[in-house]
């Protein structure tokens, strides 16, 4: 996938932010943001916070820069850990915003998905222009819809006002008294034409997002395929490990219990049979095996308990 394919969807990201009281933010950002840049990560931080609190009555943008950075890092990881984003990693970042922007970068993605934020932003443009018991709440696709709706109507009204524009007042074509009041005032025709295209664009990007989303969205799973750092690395391979020896527990353990029950029934046959001297061997035997068994498990098993602590300690 080239950044040819990918820019434009992500522009038109932050273009449908910046109209709908986000802070300004570019492509670039989420791009440095991949590369886990310090650059991108005060504006990360910045759109976080300007998400989290997208169901306000207005998106203050001022409060972020009067807020102390470590009271804004704070509010944000309270809020994302209470919607269920409790990535460790993530809880560790700093509080003085210098670090850390990869991270911000698949929180912004998680919470775009988890909030509902370009639906949300298509209820406010159609709220704007249509009645609001008229839009619907859940269904995408019947956002959609209504986003072409409105799009085509646009279109209508705008090439009505246009007609209107070029009419001349002089001229005897019959015309209603709205069409002969807006000739008095060309003003208005202006100032109608410039909401209806501003309501035009807006429409438009809500049908490219939905039109490209998906390669929004492949772009950031290029962003999880990204190299790890070397403490993200050592603390991933802490956690193998620690998973492994785990696992190799309990496998002993499951083997221990398989055995136990074998000893049991070995033990029941036992006392059963009368004439003990004919099962001797073939108990002495598996009994033999048992131990041989146990004995390989359980050196496997502290093996791989050397193995872990000499790379923690290397490390």
């Amino acid at each position: 996938m080239s950044s040819e394919q990918v820019r434009p969807v992500i522009e038109c990201f932050c273009q449908i932010l910046s109209s709908y009281g986000f802070s300004t933010i570019t492509s670039e950002i989420f791009r440095l943001a991949k590369f886990d840049q310090n650059e991108a990560t005060v504006p990360l931080w910045r759109l976080l916070y300007e998400m989290i609190h997208i169901d306000s009555d207005k998106i203050s943008q001022n409060k972020f820069d009067q807020t102390p950075k470590d009271e804004i890092v704070d509010i944000i990881k309270r809020d994302l850990y209470k919607r269920g984003y409790t990535y460790d990693y993530f809880l560790s970042l700093d509080n003085n915003m210098q670090e850390g922007s990869r991270h911000l970068l698949v929180c912004v993605g998680w919470l775009i998905y988890h909030v509902k934020l370009i639906e949300k932003c298509m209820k406010q443009c159609l709220n704007s222009i249509s009645n609001p018991t008229e839009i619907v709440e859940n269904d995408k696709c019947d956002l959609i819809e209504q986003i072409k709706q409105a799009l085509h109507s646009n279109s209508k009204i705008r090439s009505c006002l246009r007609a209107i524009e070029h009419k001349n007042p002089e001229d005897n074509h019959p015309m209603s008294s709205f069409e002969s009041q807006l000739c008095q005032y060309p003003h208005l025709i202006t100032q109608y034409l410039t909401e209806l295209d501003n309501e035009h664009y807006k429409l438009n990007l809500f049908l490219f997002w939905n039109k490209h989303e998906d390669i929004f969205w492949k772009w950031m799973e290029s962003v999880l395929d990204q190299p790890t750092t070397i403490a993200e690395n050592n603390e991933l391979l802490h956690e193998i490990d620690c998973q492994h020896l785990e696992a190799e527990k309990q496998k002993f353990n499951a083997t221990i219990d398989t055995l136990d029950s074998a000893l049991v029934r070995l033990e029941q046959l036992w006392i059963s049979n009368d004439d003990h001297a004919s099962i001797e061997n073939d108990v002495s035997s598996i009994v033999a095996s048992i131990d041989k068994q146990i004995s390989s498990l359980f050196n496997k098993l502290l093996d791989t308990n050397s193995v872990f602590i000499k790379q923690s300690v290397s490390e």
